[in-house]
């Protein structure tokens, strides 16, 4: 599959935390001709299964379980941010509060849509010194209430409507010989560049050891709350969370993280939520080295991912990150690399055909 096609494709999906059916019926359509299993669990996570291949030595037919194969859980999170109606003035105006970490600043006039297609913009109060959600408003370009009441109910979820495009073009073969494939601003891209590289990966896999679970969780933008019963649903020894992680490379950034758009796949140390085991992050750099895949590291002082939850399912789990970096994350204009994109999908699917030993 193309990956910028499939960003794009995700990214016109209609998913907030709590909303995402959208967003899940068009992953499990894209995965359905490279999976063994396709189901959803009560929360609304996709798992999506691969079955470990059968060994070439084996006297008789596998079980669809590989033969006790061990099981790897890789997770993206398929939610996004949100703005949800709270009340509606006379005016027709709609007043709202954020879904997940939705910073004031970054919304004054973003154009927003509802699941029904009624299009807005975000506005501010006129006596406002500083952006603050609690003094915002989507303006609907409704009259009064009641007709704002007409298209418009309190409860209902608005995303950003802004496009996904390609920002710069596919370039000619640099000094390492390697070809700029070109970036991306869009929505969204957290997380569904994490969601686009699993799938990429799920394509790619053609002898994988595990029996991989393929998880595109529900919610972690509220609170990692999807990847707990997912973890819970499927059990695994070994889970790697793919998602987006902040850059080093903009002038503001203070160093607050280690990774660069361009830079390649990110293999996660650490973030404000989870330590990654060290032998992961060891394996993942050691197959990124054998198979030429294009990696750093990613070392951030804040923010989480669901690897949090992972890690603390049953006995523990070994859970590593590969993350895609990201800049101006939970804008409405995040932008990343496509060749970062398909680094992450190349390394994942690596690792679930590389036996470990820990």
């Amino acid at each position: 599959m193309d990956t910028f096609e499939t960003l794009k494709t995700l990214n016109s999906c209609f998913g907030p935390s709590g909303c995402e059916d959208e967003v899940r019926e068009k992953i499990a359509e894209l995965a359905a001709p490279f999976a063994d299993e396709i189901r959803t669990d009560t929360m609304g996570n996709l798992i999506v299964v691969k079955h470990a291949a059968p060994h070439p030595s084996a006297s008789r037919t596998p079980s669809p379980q590989g033969e006790g194969a061990p099981r790897l859980m890789f997770a993206a999170h398929m939610d996004s941010l949100g703005m949800i109606v709270t009340f509606i003035e006379e005016s027709g105006l709609l007043r709202f509060g954020a879904v997940g970490y939705v910073l004031a600043q970054n919304i004054v006039a973003c154009p927003v849509r509802f699941k029904n297609g009624v299009c807005g913009t975000v506005g501010m109060d006129e006596d406002s010194k500083k952006p603050e959600i609690d003094k915002m408003f989507i303006d609907i370009g409704a009259k009064d209430r009641e007709e704002a009441e007409r298209l418009v109910k309190k409860g209902d979820i608005a995303i950003y409507d802004t496009p996904c495009r390609m920002l710069a073009a596919p370039g000619k073969a640099g000094a390492k010989g390697k070809a700029d494939k070109g970036r991306v601003v869009s929505p969204y891209i957290d997380n569904r560049a994490g969601c686009v590289a699993q799938l990429l990966a799920l394509e790619k896999l053609r002898k994988p050891v595990f029996d991989c679970s393929f998880v595109f969780t529900v919610q972690e933008e509220v609170g990692r709350r999807g990847a707990k019963p997912a973890a819970f649903g499927t059990d695994p020894q070994y889970g790697i969370v793919c998602d987006c992680t902040l850059t080093d490379d903009l002038p503001w950034t203070k160093h607050v993280g280690t990774s660069k758009v361009g830079g390649g796949a990110s293999i996660k140390v650490m973030d404000k939520s989870v330590i990654c085991h060290p032998e992961m992050t060891a394996a993942l750099k050691a197959i990124a080295e054998k198979k030429k895949i294009p990696f750093q590291t990613d070392v951030l002082t804040w923010g989480g991912t669901d690897g949090s939850e992972i890690r603390k399912n049953a006995s523990g789990v070994f859970t590593g990150g590969v993350s895609v970096p990201c800049r101006y994350v939970h804008t409405p204009q995040e932008v990343c690399s496509i060749a970062d994109i398909e680094a992450a999908a190349s390394l994942l699917a690596a690792f679930a055909e590389t036996k470990v030993n820990f």
